[in-house]
């Protein structure tokens, strides 16, 4: 056996045995619906539209039953989409976009943030971003997605280039603000509520994402388009409960239940939840309304990796190079038929 195959055969075991050890939801109560497998990387406040679809029953409202099915990191939850296994998931798109240019058929069919809501903590001794020089820096992976953006914005911020500190990688956010709070990183980058709880033991606040980015494709829904060809229903269904779902999150009226169902499904304090409505829906609202994926955050995503070299001596490809938008435009519009 190569030493590639090797690799495919081990990654493949890896996959399976994630998902075999995962829970199986019976799709068998609602016979009468379409079912669909989703997946992401994790359960945090960044995905709330989506509890919310399935706290309030607007999936089965829609006619669909989904499973959300968690793999750890972002790899992960792209080869399950590669392999159709799983075949629609939510990530970073520059991992999309990366596994598009080597021949993956896969396309990013709406937005789910455009707005980054990450802060970057140092520990307390560390006074000011420039300190961060020869420093220990978590992140979630070496090269892409979030770690481009903080090489943006450390260097927008503070004149960093990407040799004048050191990366370490220790996953996500509740790994990275453990690892700071741990001393095994100098500083790291984080969302609600770990940038909360940074803060309130101490550690120092140095740059927000978003200032320096300004709207970006944070994380998208995307899926194989072998499975858009064949359940484009589902799919259109889905986007449909998600943007019911984002409207219904963002109308005040409905604060308490929208903070029931954050203590319910991420099992936090009503202070956490609290903390994450004032930020995250009455301030920050990075959760796009209509789920279309806007051209000025699909520009700046591009940017940055074009920066990093993907497209030397060729053109940036546009957007429908990567992004079907005609299940989101099919969605809106069953919204406005039946309002």
């Amino acid at each position: 056996m190569t030493i590639k195959m090797k690799r495919l055969a081990t990654s493949f075991c890896i996959l399976t045995t994630a998902y075999c050890l995962l829970p199986i939801a019976s799709f068998g109560a609602d016979s009468g619906l379409l079912k669909m497998r989703f997946t992401q990387s994790g359960n945090t406040s960044s995905s709330w539209p989506l509890y919310v679809a399935e706290q309030k029953r607007m999936f089965e409202r829609n006619g669909l039953q989904v499973e959300v099915i968690i793999i750890n990191g972002a790899t992960n939850v792209v080869r399950a989409v590669l392999s159709e296994t799983i075949p629609i998931g939510r990530i970073n798109p520059d991992y999309v976009i990366a596994a598009a240019d080597k021949g993956a058929k896969v396309k990013v069919v709406a937005a789910n943030m455009e707005k980054i809501p990450y802060d970057i903590f140092a520990r307390p001794e560390i006074k000011s971003g420039a300190e961060l020089k020869g420093k220990t820096i978590g992140v979630s992976t070496l090269t892409g997605g979030t770690t481009l953006m903080f090489h943006e914005v450390l260097e927008k911020a503070y004149k960093l280039k990407e040799n004048d500190y050191k990366l370490l990688v220790v996953g996500t956010s509740p790994q990275r603000y453990a690892a700071l709070k741990g001393g095994s990183v100098h500083a790291t980058f984080m969302g609600p509520p770990f940038n909360f709880r940074a803060a309130k033991d101490n550690f120092r606040k140095l740059a927000n994402f978003h200032e320096y980015l300004g709207p970006i494709l944070f994380t998208a829904d995307f899926a194989h388009m072998n499975y858009l060809k064949s359940n484009r229903t589902e799919v259109v269904r889905y986007l449909k409960s998600m943007i019911e779902a984002t409207r219904w999150l963002y109308d005040p009226r409905n604060k308490e239940e929208a903070l029931a169902i954050h203590i319910k499904v991420l099992k936090s304090t009503r202070e956490s939840a609290e903390e994450d409505y004032k930020y995250l829906i009455q301030d920050f609202q990075p959760f796009p309304k209509d789920g279309t994926v806007s051209k000025v955050s699909y520009d700046k995503t591009m940017d940055l990796r074009a920066k990093e070299g993907a497209y030397q001596g060729k053109k940036i490809p546009p957007m429908s190079e990567y992004v079907d938008s005609s299940l989101i435009d099919e969605a809106l519009k069953a919204l406005a038929s039946k309002s």
